[in-house]
Parts: structure tokens; sequence; C-alpha cells
């Protein structure tokens, strides 16, 4: 028997093969109907091969989400992404994808195309009460912005990006470090002048290190924390951007709630 695997391999491996002897066979192009049907005879399903055809037709490339400079190099990235070709047509998904920034995850409209939505964090009290009473994870509440964008591949499918800036909450971590370390130095300069005032009855050094252990440590500890959360952050942030696309592909307009499962456990009214 050969596993799938082993059969694309082999068939990749007899191509190289053939490519290289200068030997005619099949031509280099193939029908999009062909491509289907020798997916078929491998066990591919019909919807898989037509959504591969439809990611192949805008050669998706990956996100950019990384960075440069000292606060990259010390807290992380402030740029999530993720994009999917899904089925559907763009201003479904898009107006599925406004539902769900609103409902669920306790965003508010900033900008509107035809083409693309952008969403912020909703301020004030009434956004503050809504996540606190809310059942949503509200991962996304902490981004400056988060952008949704669609493309349409054919009649079928539509290529979905979402993307979310965290630049605030970076610049936040930077300032709980930098507040860390001074409250540290301020410290140990206390310990020092204190000190030098009582005439500590050991030598320079020996309580002069001593003195500057407050600053190491509180400036060591505020900036792991710091990092700790602006990942931890990001991280959930990013997960939750693939789950709406899971959610996306799956069809599934809402998050499952207490008071939805209570209604659909209840009989039909007549």
């Amino acid at each position: 028997m050969v596993t799938r695997g082993a059969l694309e391999r082999v068939l990749a491996r007899a191509a190289e093969l053939q490519g290289a002897s200068g030997e005619e066979g099949e031509p280099d192009s193939l029908t999009e109907a062909q491509v289907e049907e020798l997916g078929k005879e491998v066990g591919l399903s019909p919807e898989h091969i037509r959504q591969a055809l439809a990611e192949e037709r805008v050669r998706i490339e990956p996100l950019e989400v990384g960075g440069t400079g000292i606060a990259y190099q010390l807290f992380g990235s402030e740029l999530i992404g993720a994009q999917r070709v899904v089925r559907g047509k763009p201003e479904r998904i898009l107006a599925a994808l406004d539902r769900w920034m609103q409902k669920e995850e306790g965003l508010r409209v900033k900008r509107q195309r035809s083409d693309a939505i952008a969403w912020e964090p909703t301020r004030g009290v009434f956004g503050s009460l809504r996540r606190i009473l809310g059942a949503g994870d509200f991962a996304l509440t902490r981004a400056d912005e988060v952008i949704a964008s669609v493309v349409a591949v054919d009649e079928e499918f539509t290529l979905v990006r979402l993307q979310g800036s965290f630049r605030g909450l970076r610049s936040a971590m930077g300032n709980r470090t930098i507040v860390g370390t001074a409250f540290g130095a301020a410290a140990s300069t206390a310990l020092i002048v204190l000190g030098i005032t009582v005439s500590i009855a050991l030598t320079p050094l020996a309580w002069v290190p001593m003195a500057m252990a407050p600053a190491i440590a509180a400036s060591a500890g505020s900036y792991y924390l710091a990092r700790q959360a602006h990942r931890h952050t990001v991280q959930r942030a990013q997960l939750a951007l693939e789950q709406i696309l899971d959610r996306l592909e799956r069809g599934d307009a809402e998050r499952p709630s207490l008071m939805r499962i209570i209604e659909s456990a209840l009989p039909p009214s007549l």
C-alpha cells in the first residue's frame, strides 16, 4: 500500500526526473477541471481542491508581523495577522465579521469601506461594563485597531485578511518598565543616603552593592512582567483572529452562549 504522503512525494520526484531528462510528457499546465479529476483519483475532496486552487490564484503570502528597533527586541511585535480563503461573498463575510467584532469582541466601527472595516475598542463606562458582564474572551480589546479586508477570488471564494495593532500596549509596557526601574533606583538611592548618614559599620564595598540590589531587582522584575504581559496579550489576540477565521470557514455566525443554549433546549412554541 502507498500512503497519500508517499504518493505526493513519488509524483513530485517523477516530475522532477522527467524534467531533468528532457522527455516530453503531459502539458506543463492543466485546467482546473483536470486538477479536480486527478484529485478525485487520489481520494481528495473536490471542495478542498477548489479552495486550494482559489488560494493558489491569489498566491497568499505570509503577513508581515515582525518588526525592528529596540521596542521589538525588548517586547516583541506590535502587529498580529491572519488570512484565509473562505467560501462566501465579500459583502456577506464583512457583515458577519462586523457583527462578531461588535457583539463578541467589544469593538466598534472606526472606518468602513466596501472592501474593508476597521474597528477600535469601545471606550468609556459602557464598554468596561460590557466586558465585565459579557461572556466573551474580549482578546482584541487591548488592540489599537483591528482591520478586516476582503478580496473576491472567484464567484465562490473570498480572501479574508485580519490584522491588529498593539502599539499602545507595547508603549504602556515600556512605560511600566521605566516606572519600575525608577522606583528601584529611588529605593537604592535612599539606602545609599541612609547608609552614609548613619555610618553603617561596614566597608563601602559591602553595603553599596547591597544598596544597589533594589534597583537591579525592580528593573529586571518590571521588565520581565511587562514583557510577559505583552506577549500573553498578543498571543491571545492572534489566537482570536485564527478562531474567527475558523468560524467563517465553518459558517458559524455567533459564539454559543448560555442564553442561546437554554433557548435551544426549550420545546418549540405552539
